[in-house]
């Protein structure tokens, strides 16, 4: 009873924090590195570099991330104990690009930016269902009978 529970509650997160987060955040770093790619003189090498390795953290977290949530999804607790590390590097690079994310609302909302807070759509709000399922990859069982 307490599995289905957990289940439930994954994909209403999921659902509520995951798939703004993957509409927003995906085009954005989408887009990071499309701007990468093209060729554009408005931007340095240093700051190009920059948000080339944000874009690509992002896309990995949130490949990563849909990619663990089907396995949980189908095999549970026991399919994330038996994924291999990709999956989970693909989280802990998106996880990054989005401390990096939290850093500028904090950086712009110290500065007075109440809007700011639209960025957490850009990945922050994932670290929730991603923590979920790291926590749920790496808890112990209680005993049968406990």
């Amino acid at each position: 009873m307490q599995l289905a529970r957990q289940r439930r509650l994954y994909i209403a997160q999921a659902l509520l924090l995951g798939i703004p987060t993957l509409a927003a955040g995906g085009t954005l770093a989408a887009v990071a590195v499309y701007v990468f790619f093209a060729n554009n003189s408005y931007m340095g090498t240093v700051e190009s570099l920059v948000l080339l390795a944000w874009g690509l953290s992002g896309l990995s977290g949130l490949l990563g991330w849909l990619w663990l949530s089907g396995v949980y999804l189908r095999h549970g607790r026991d399919g994330l104990q038996r994924t291999g590390p990709l999956g989970w590097i693909g989280i802990a690079l998106g996880a990054a690009g989005a401390l990096a994310v939290m850093g500028l609302i904090g950086r712009l909302w110290w500065d007075g930016d109440w809007q700011a807070l639209v960025y957490l759509v850009a990945g922050p709000l994932l670290l929730v269902p991603s923590a979920q399922l790291v926590w749920m990859r790496w808890r112990r069982t209680p005993p049968r009978g406990a």
